[in-house]
């Protein structure tokens, strides 16, 4: 069973924390959401708060998607079998030298 949880007011509400400062990110607009999410999530999202020392629970799930986005694997070298891209030598018109 879901439990509506109501997400506390802070200095840090609508913003990116850290990340937003230091990679000159646009500030979000101060428009608000309501999620739901069960007991057991919002222990876990606190436990992530705590530990990693995050203002608000945007900013933790900013890091979770950091997280993620750290072990994706590459797509690099995803079709060894193609060969080298070489131009051909016809005129190009949509490639003129100036």
């Amino acid at each position: 069973m879901a439990q509506l949880i109501q997400m506390p007011d802070g200095p840090g509400r609508g913003t990116v924390g850290k990340l937003a400062h230091d990679k000159k990110v646009p500030q979000k607009t101060t428009s608000r959401t309501t999620i739901q999410i069960v007991p057991v999530t919002k222990l876990k999202m606190d436990h992530i708060k705590e530990k990693e020392d995050l203002g608000t629970y945007d900013e933790v799930i900013n890091f979770l998607i950091g997280e993620r986005r750290k072990h994706l694997s590459s797509t690099a070298g995803s079709t060894p079998d193609t060969t080298q891209f070489e131009r051909e030598e016809k005129d190009d018109p949509y490639r003129q030298l100036r």
